[in-house]
């Protein structure tokens, strides 16, 4: 089995998801493992942390290894804490999105 990694374009956001959405479909619906790679996105909006959380539902939901390629970047790491996932993280969103890593 291997390992299928998924890169974000560097334009990610609202009008440009659908592509991402796609990808991550096809990829989560092989069976393989999925990593994710979210670091050359420039500006991601909130459509990026909607997408990446439906993602680990469906994968979690269908017992399927998705998860970051990488711990998030300090881009993402901002939109995170914008958008209130920070505030009140859990161990297993730590894992997902930081790797473990407690310094953010």
């Amino acid at each position: 089995m291997s390992i299928t990694t998924v890169t974000a374009a560097e334009d990610l956001c609202l009008p440009t998801i659908g592509t991402l959405a796609a990808e991550l479909t096809d990829a989560l619906n092989n069976g393989d493992p999925v990593r994710l790679d979210l670091s050359a996105a420039a500006a991601p909006d909130l459509s990026v942390l909607q997408l990446v959380e439906s993602a680990r539902s469906t994968a979690a939901a269908e017992q399927r290894d998705f998860a970051l390629a990488a711990p998030a970047n300090a881009t993402v790491a901002a939109l995170l804490d914008r958008a209130g996932f920070l505030t009140a993280l859990s161990d297993d969103d730590r894992r997902f999105w930081f790797h473990g890593d407690t310094e953010q």
